[in-house]
């Protein structure tokens, strides 16, 4: 699976953009740079799963020839020193590109996590040595060799059938008792479930496939980075409730994830022809300098607008016109919506908006960001989500308080 069809791949007038992402950017997207220094900081210290790391190299499972944040190719070879340096270093390593096809532009299609992101998922897992784990996700086979350490037994999905074979051989070298199976990880691996534990590695989009908490014990217990198309760059750990058919759970810490395969082709948006952005309509915002860090941020508002907000990207490029005067750019590939904002931080006057289409996202946006500020500015930690085999929504403090229905599911399958 690629990029997507070619109208939705990056526009090259942002690509070309220095300092440029949406909110939450993925965290090896090549467009967004803030996004690798944010996970650059150190996040808590790693207490369960400290020894283990120790244990099992991500050396030895890493391969000669990676890529570091900015997509620039590293060669075991030919540069072993700065190999080495990124490797030991708590950051991601990108392991493939361009889904192992070659070309231009580069974009990175799997990757080695950060050794602090793996023990934290892996501590939201509370994983107890009886239990029978699923992983979606082998990538190098990392992961799911420190999950064969303390779990009963392992069974691993990835989608790529070059990365799956090497995943095998680098269990297989360093003695890793794990079943690699190479498939679809939006279904799960249902003949060797119910499973006790299910921990994905790549991000999903709004929705949680059923078959993963429909694989899951009651009682169980699924970890999953999540995000929307808003924002991308949380942890959602669920537990399948042993009293009705539901998966309940709450939202956490600062992940951002690559997409699950098959939804990556949605990350690459729309944007008019700056013509067409010329006759927009024009308003000024209700907004001004003030309310853009509590807006964008994830860690302020950022995640409630991403609740509220459906089928919208949000595009900043930053400093585009003067120090603190910022371009944000909402569109909707799917209405061929748009919106353009400059925001002005330095001034306390309105933002000039332009907006095109049937869907007024700026209109959106700001009453997104009413809503979070009447109902209490609540912070991500009071958000949480439902799931049944049939529909899933989110929450605020309790699963009655709906923010928003994601999705249904047709118990019944069409017949085509």
């Amino acid at each position: 699976m690629g990029r997507g069809p070619g109208e939705n791949r990056p526009r090259q007038s942002r690509s070309r953009r220095s300092g440029h992402l949406r909110p939450g950017q993925d965290q090896t997207g090549g467009r967004s740079r803030r996004r690798s220094a944010r996970q650059g900081r150190s996040r808590r210290p790693v207490t369960d799963w400290q020894h283990l790391l120790a244990e099992v190299p991500r050396a030895d499972f890493i391969p000669d020839d990676i890529w570091d944040a900015q997509l620039r190719p590293i060669s075991r070879r030919t540069n072993p020193a700065e190999w080495e340096k990124l490797v030991a270093d708590n950051s991601f390593v990108i392991t493939q590109v361009n889904n192992g096809e070659g070309g231009e532009p580069r974009f990175a299609s799997s990757s080695c996590s950060m050794p602090s992101v793996v023990a934290e998922m892996l501590d939201a897992l509370d994983l107890q040595p009886d239990h029978h784990v699923l992983e979606i996700g082998t990538g190098t086979g990392w992961n799911a060799a420190l999950l064969s350490r303390r779990a009963a037994s392992v069974v691993s999905v990835e989608v790529d059938p070059a990365i799956a074979e090497q995943a095998r051989q680098n269990l297989e070298r360093t003695g890793h008792d794990v079943t690699v199976v190479t498939g679809d990880g939006l279904q799960g691996f249902a003949e060797r479930s119910p499973y006790d534990r299910v921990i994905s590695t790549a991000a999903v989009r709004e929705v949680v496939p059923p078959a993963w908490f429909e694989q899951t014990k009651a009682g169980g217990v699924l970890v999953t980075p999540w995000g929307t198309d808003w924002l991308n760059g949380v942890l959602l750990t669920l537990r399948v409730d042993p009293t009705r058919a539901v998966a309940d759970g709450r939202f956490s810490g600062d992940i951002a994830f690559m997409r699950i395969r098959s939804q990556r082709a949605t990350l690459f948006s729309w944007q008019p022809s700056e013509a067409e952005i010329a006759d927009a309509d024009v308003s000024k915002s209700q907004s001004h300098g003030g309310d853009f860090d509590r807006i964008f941020n994830p860690r302020r508002g950022g995640f409630a607008l991403g609740a509220r907000l459906q089928s919208m990207y949000a595009w900043i490029d930053w400093d585009a016109e003067g120090e603190r005067r910022h371009v944000v750019e909402l569109d909707d590939g799917a209405t061929k919506s748009f919106a353009r904002v400059h925001a002005d931080l330095t001034s306390s006057k309105p933002w000039t908006v332009r907006q095109l289409g049937p869907r007024r996202l700026w209109d959106e946006v700001e009453a997104a960001y009413d809503w979070w500020h009447d109902n209490g500015e609540p912070g991500m930690d009071r958000f949480g989500m439902s799931c049944t085999p049939f529909t899933q929504w989110l929450w605020l403090d309790t699963d009655e308080n709906i923010v928003r229905e994601l999705t249904r599911f047709d118990p019944q399958p069409k017949r085509g």
